[in-house]
């Protein structure tokens, strides 16, 4: 999608981290944002920013939990009630928990699912269809380096397999989805300076108390938000498959795959 000015793009999570950032650089090159997520404060703060930054554009910010299949449907009936259409869809929204898999509780497994698995899924359910009636769009699915090498970042089982099963969402909707005009990127994101490690402060009452963990916080090279922001508005430029932020874990992911390509030979 190269011309981006006049497009509107919804961004899920886009109040904080990796959303508000692509959020203002999509506004910087003209394109109508809205942004939703479950905090009211930090979506209306985000919201400012990105009004006072790109003063010309139409912001919206929108309370939604995208865990909840009703809650996404009363945000596409915002939008659409504002007389506005998603050209750019934005699954950005992600939260994690930490501790080994056998202590995870269903309410941790449902909570982490709800929100990085059917919260993607739930959007596209919604969006995806208008872009194929109109032949033009742009599906965004941020994955996770995590998902794409589930051995390499333990104590995060939930989040890992929601990762790749959102990977697989978007390689698998790609081909078809280039049929009817409309694009795919897949992000494989790694250490990034966000607050995904603050997801807990999120969770909604339906899903329960806090999982505990002692685990201590893992040393890993973090790049800016806005970084991984630039990477991913190249994508929707160029209409790139897949997205990679951290090069430097080509090696570490070839090793994974040898390691499954290896079970062929024998």
């Amino acid at each position: 999608m190269k011309d981006l000015k006049g497009k509107m793009a919804l961004i899920t999570g886009g109040g904080t981290g990796i959303g508000l950032q692509l959020a203002l650089q999509l506004a910087a090159s003209g394109t109508n944002i809205v942004i939703c997520s479950t905090n009211s404060e930090r979506l209306s703060a985000g919201a400012s920013q990105i009004r006072s930054s790109s003063p010309d554009v139409t912001v919206l910010d929108i309370v939604c939990d995208v865990s909840d299949r009703s809650s996404v449907k009363n945000l596409k009936s915002s939008i659409t009630k504002a007389g506005l259409h998603v050209d750019i869809l934005v699954c950005n929204s992600g939260v994690t928990t930490s501790g080994d898999f056998h202590k995870h509780r269903e309410s941790d497994w449902d909570w982490v699912y709800g929100v990085v698995l059917f919260g993607t899924t739930y959007c596209i359910h919604e969006f995806y269809p208008d872009m194929v009636e109109r032949g033009y769009g742009h599906l965004v699915l941020n994955g996770s380096q995590a998902g794409m090498v589930p051995d390499w970042f333990t104590q995060h089982g939930p989040y890992t397999s929601a990762k790749a099963a959102v990977h697989a969402l978007g390689a698998g909707i790609r081909p078809e989805a280039a049929e009817h005009g409309v694009g795919v990127t897949t992000v494989i994101i790694a250490g990034t300076t966000t607050e995904i490690m603050k997801s807990e402060r999120s969770r909604p009452d339906k899903y329960g108390e806090p999982l505990k963990s002692d685990i201590k916080k893992r040393v890993a090279n973090r790049i800016p938000a806005e970084d991984v922001a630039s990477q991913i508005l190249e994508g929707i430029k160029e209409n790139k498959g897949w997205v990679a932020t951290h090069p430097e874990l080509k090696e570490r992911t070839k090793q994974y795959f040898d390691g499954i390509l290896a079970a062929y030979d024998h």
